[in-house]
């Protein structure tokens, strides 16, 4: 059954039968399948019905719930809350130089490491003429994460030939590529973005403004850490440059159209609690596959290290696998919370899980 909002309902065959009703009342004859003028009739249905689904379409992507992609874009625009979009990520290198004539290497040269992702100088490098080894800073040529691949000490060249240049290596490892905000993660923003377009102070401000830096963050709980101390505990992605994240929030929340002046705000990491599960799960010949109990304990897994100060809850997870199929579940060897025992427990409010899942499949 389809539960989904619709503005335009519409019944293509019931549209056909009132063609042909009002066709055979003017005096045309009854048509059958083939004829030309039912041919016709069913090209007309299908402009019509065509026409409908635009409409509805439409108006779905004028609404929070259903807007995707530009649409939802536009949705966040009218409420001045701006899609997060990707950022290059950035490297160094050392051009090994000979002999040869003066000149400049221009801002936009191309060079790269595997012939597939491209970076390019960011300004122009001088050229002395001399022997000589020159440091220039270079960007990814595509914006996001994919760009961060490129390590240090690694060998590239440009693209054209540039006289003079002997060899070049990425002296500092790429880094700060992000990639574009998606569409559920926007979307979410977008519902709680009206509490950051007035100054900070409740901790759900703090928590809207903090997540709105960056896609690396996947989590923000504000804390009164003591009279006129909030501290803003933040949930990086894997592989995020924490400092230079953290450095970013605190600069957004500090600003002074931002900060009420009572507030002294410090930001900082949230602390991990790590644990481990490994899981038995006995299925009947026809119950679950590998495949569904894995997918069930990766859902598990998103909800529960996704979130600062969520309680530990091995029971949530032991559910969804019985609801997956399992018909008996079990904790293995090695399973435990924080080097205790698996039962559901409380943590800080400055702390959020991480953990490890492994799902073994016994078959009864």
């Amino acid at each position: 059954m389809d539960t989904e909002l619709h503005f335009l309902s519409y019944d293509p065959e019931a549209i056909m039968a009132a063609m042909q009703t009002a066709y055979v009342e003017a005096g045309g004859d009854i048509l059958y399948p083939g004829d030309e003028k039912e041919i016709l009739l069913r090209a007309v249905l299908a402009i019509m019905v065509q026409a409908f689904a635009g409409i509805d379409n439409a108006l779905r992507m004028d609404t929070l719930q259903y807007a995707v992609r530009d649409y939802l874009d536009l949705y966040g625009q009218k409420r001045n809350c701006v899609r997060i979009e990707a950022v290059q990520a950035s490297a160094t290198v050392d051009i090994y130089m000979d002999e040869g004539e003066a000149g400049t290497i221009p801002a936009g040269t191309a060079l790269t490491e595997d012939g597939t992702m491209l970076y390019e100088l960011a300004e122009d490098v001088t050229i002395s003429g001399s022997e000589e080894t020159v440091s220039a800073p270079i960007l990814c040529t595509q914006a996001g994460a994919a760009g961060n691949g490129l390590l240090e000490g690694a060998v590239m060249q440009f693209l054209a030939t540039i006289p003079g240049v002997i060899s070049v290596t990425c002296t500092t490892g790429a880094s700060g590529g992000r990639d574009r905000e998606d569409d559920e993660t926007y979307r979410e923003r977008i519902r709680t973005y009206g509490l950051s377009t007035v100054t900070t102070g409740p901790s759900s401000a703090y928590e809207a403004a903090a997540e709105a830096v960056s896609t690396d963050v996947v989590d923000a709980r504000a804390l009164n850490t003591d009279d006129g101390e909030v501290t803003v505990y933040i949930l990086p992605t894997e592989g995020a440059d924490v400092q230079t994240l953290l450095a970013e929030v605190e600069a957004a929340l500090s600003a002074e159209d931002v900060r009420p002046l009572t507030d002294h705000v410090l930001v900082d990491e949230a602390e991990a609690v790590e644990y481990t599960l490994n899981v038995s799960c006995r299925v009947e010949n026809t119950g679950a596959s590998q495949d569904a109990l894995e997918a069930a304990a990766d859902d598990y897994q998103t909800w529960q290290d996704r979130s600062i100060g969520r309680a530990f809850n091995p029971d949530k997870l032991m559910a969804q696998l019985y609801q997956a199929g399992a018909t008996r579940v079990t904790w293995d060897a090695g399973s435990e919370f924080d080097g205790g025992t698996v039962e559901y427990t409380e943590i800080l409010a400055s702390q959020y899980c991480k953990g490890t899942i492994t799902v073994t499949v016994v078959s009864a």
